[in-house]
């Protein structure tokens, strides 16, 4: 049961890592084929604003699960950590992982709430509801949640062969999943 769903969050991480890479490659091209088209056609794309908006908040808080599992967010240390002992660390570490359970379930409570509220109200350009904007919250709260709550329980990622795949050494998403 533990392989299972240690597969399915590391195929769900993968997806996710997938879809942030998509946001960030079509947010890029979005704002450069509109600075070309305004500066060399004297015209532009009248939406592309708002959807790279959106490609970006939704980029950003799809890695936020990433900064979670690999501890990339910012940190302030308060004693050099080789220094203390093996059970105090563990102690930081765990409190670390409440702190990030907190704040994804925040993200959760009040990014539904968020959610609910805007989905009413329309974009202006693309007239999309507004919701689109904060539907990422909830989903990257759920996700800081999975991240933490599976290092406070030491849950192999199997972070090699992750890292692998994404550095394109060869390794299927399948491999990945086996391990």
């Amino acid at each position: 049961m533990k392989k299972f769903i240690v597969s399915a969050v590391t195929l769900i991480h993968i997806l996710l890592i997938n879809l942030s890479m998509i946001m960030i490659v079509a947010m890029l091209l979005l704002v450069f084929v509109n600075v070309v088209l305004r500066y060399v056609f004297n015209s532009g794309i009248y939406w592309s604003e708002e959807v790279a908006l959106v490609l970006e908040v939704w980029f950003i808080f799809l890695s936020l699960g990433l900064g979670v599992k690999y501890r990339l967010h910012f940190s302030i240390n308060l004693a050099n950590r080789e220094k203390i002992s093996a059970s105090l660390n563990r102690a930081l570490d765990i409190l670390t992982d409440i702190i990030y359970i907190f704040i994804g379930a925040v993200m959760i409570i009040y990014g539904s709430k968020l959610v609910r509220f805007t989905m009413s109200s329309v974009m202006p350009a693309t007239m999309l509801p507004a919701g689109i904007l904060y539907l990422v919250l909830p989903l990257s709260g759920f996700v800081a949640i999975v991240e933490a709550v599976f290092h406070v329980f030491g849950f192999n990622m199997f972070d090699e062969k992750l890292e692998a795949y994404f550095s394109g050494q060869g390794i299927r998403i399948r491999d990945v999943l086996r391990s």
